[in-house]
């Protein structure tokens, strides 16, 4: 992934968000949770396209991971 933004995640701060050009197509874009090694850089994986975030959220809101609250 070519990361054009990063964030640190609010539910771990040893953690980040990472959004960029996918790693298998640099026209679309993906979104990476990115943890760190004890020698502090960023592990492999997790990275998946941005379009998927719905599907996803909609999943784990459908299946009681995630509540909604208005």
């Amino acid at each position: 992934m070519k990361v054009l933004h990063t964030e640190v995640c609010r539910t771990d701060t040893n953690c980040e968000l990472r959004l960029g050009n996918s790693s298998w197509d640099e026209e679309k874009k993906s979104i990476k949770y990115a943890w760190f090694t004890a020698n502090g850089t960023a592990a492999r994986g997790g990275e998946f396209p941005i379009e998927a975030l719905p599907q996803m959220l909609e999943m784990a809101v459908r299946l009681g991971y995630l509540k909604v609250v208005a």
